[in-house]
């Protein structure tokens, strides 16, 4: 610990004091920019006359620019959000340093990690302004040209009259939204590993803002919390207590989301859970059970499992003895086995919420060790014909018309 009133404290204060004006100089200048920011996008978002009539060529050129300059805005948004969120945490672990006794370890101080990521986003912004300052020139220059040969403005709006469809480009998914925080606020339908708002890293250094999300069904998409496939090599499921709570795997194959992270979204709003089992990789038409109130208690109570509310879907219920009981592993018993007698978690493999025994384990271990297959869910695949393929997958239970989550049910 670092001792009141030594040198090196003294020494790690004041240089903790000195970071953290610099941080504040930092704020005061991004506020700035911001205001110069929104200028840039007014700019940019300034609609001209209308007119029936435009070249081809002119067309092109503008309708590509505008596109361009769109998304430059989106872009730039997006890092002010990043750049908000970044020098928030500064802030606060400067304040909580400076006043704090320090332990000194081989770690990397979460002070200096968070500066650095400042310092980039900041050159990033810088970036991205200069790269549309250039586009406006070019767009400047594109209204002269039109100006000297009396070819009339164009609006955003009036592409819709013209023939652009020569003009049109190909979609293109971006995967990095950093002005989005979940799935269930995504545009584009498109299945994928997504990234939102700063990293947030626990101590796997796993993301809990990188998320698989699944358009399954009408309507937003799906977070992923647990996907297990036909893959080579089969990812192992029975792991212990921490990896459970930490997340294993790999979020385009076979993982586990993390109990934590899981925990985490759902202490936030009612959401519910749809589980998918299939035969065969990438199965058309999986069956399927929604339930429409889904939660997880915090590591304190065990991540005890609690679903509510209506039950639907082509499979049956097979997580209604489930309830209210407590997640249990090879490493940490949960199950309410007597210590004499092997535990439920060693009997099937994997971690779940089990009792004497289960009637649902998506994480079973795979081999002919064990009492029953990888997957089991009861009534539902039996003998050799048994699921291959599982997904479980978790939403907000209400939205409005802008796709936030809205009312969302009584406790």
């Amino acid at each position: 610990m670092c001792a009141v009133g030594s040198p090196v404290c003294g020494d790690f204060i004041q240089s903790a004091t000195e970071l953290r004006g610099k941080m504040m100089l930092s704020l005061i200048f991004l506020l700035a920019w911001s205001m110069q920011l929104g200028v840039f996008i007014v700019q940019a978002d300034t609609v001209a006359p209308r007119t029936p009539e435009l070249s081809s060529e002119s067309i092109k050129e503008l309708v590509l620019i505008r596109k361009t300059l769109a998304k430059q805005a989106q872009r730039l948004r997006g890092l002010e959000i990043n750049l908000h969120h970044v020098l928030s945490k500064v802030v606060f672990l400067a304040d909580s340093d400076i006043h704090a006794p320090r332990s000194f370890s081989s770690k990397a101080d979460p002070l200096l990690e968070l500066s650095e990521r400042l310092n980039t986003l900041m050159q990033r912004l810088e970036q991205e302004a200069n790269t549309k300052a250039i586009l406006e020139t070019q767009m400047d220059s594109t209204r002269q040209h039109n100006k000297c040969n009396q070819i009339p403005e164009v609006s955003p709006n009036d592409t819709v009259h013209l023939n652009v469809a020569q003009v049109k480009e190909p979609s293109k998914v971006e995967f990095y939204q950093p002005e989005k925080s979940d799935c269930f606020e995504l545009d584009e339908r498109v299945d994928g590993v997504y990234r939102f708002l700063v990293p947030e890293r626990n101590e796997l250094q796993r993301d809990f803002y990188e998320r698989y999300c699944a358009f399954a069904t009408d309507g937003p998409a799906w977070t992923v919390i647990q996907n297990r496939g036909v893959f080579d090599p089969a990812e192992n499921f029975n792991r212990s207590w921490d990896e459970y709570r930490a997340g294993f795997g790999h979020l385009s194959r076979d993982f586990w989301f993390g109990n934590e992270f899981t925990h985490k979204i759902l202490y936030r709003d009612d959401h519910e859970l749809r589980v998918e089992l299939g035969y065969n990789q990438g199965e058309e038409f999986p069956d399927w059970a929604e339930y429409s109130l889904f939660r997880l208690d915090s590591e304190g109570y065990n991540y005890q499992l609690a679903v509510d509310g209506v039950f639907r879907g082509s499979l049956p219920d097979a997580l209604e003895p489930h309830i209210h009981l407590d997640f249990s592993t090879y490493d940490r018993r949960n199950d309410g086995q007597s210590a004499g007698n092997s535990s439920c978690a060693e009997h099937y493999g994997g971690g779940w919420w089990l009792d004497r025994c289960t009637r649902s384990n998506l994480n079973g271990e795979h081999g002919n060790q064990r009492a029953g297959p990888a997957i089991l869910w009861s009534y539902w695949g039996t003998g050799t014909d048994t699921p291959k393929t599982s997904r479980m997958m978790i939403r907000p239970v209400n939205f409005d018309s802008s796709g936030d989550p809205a009312n969302s049910y009584e406790n």
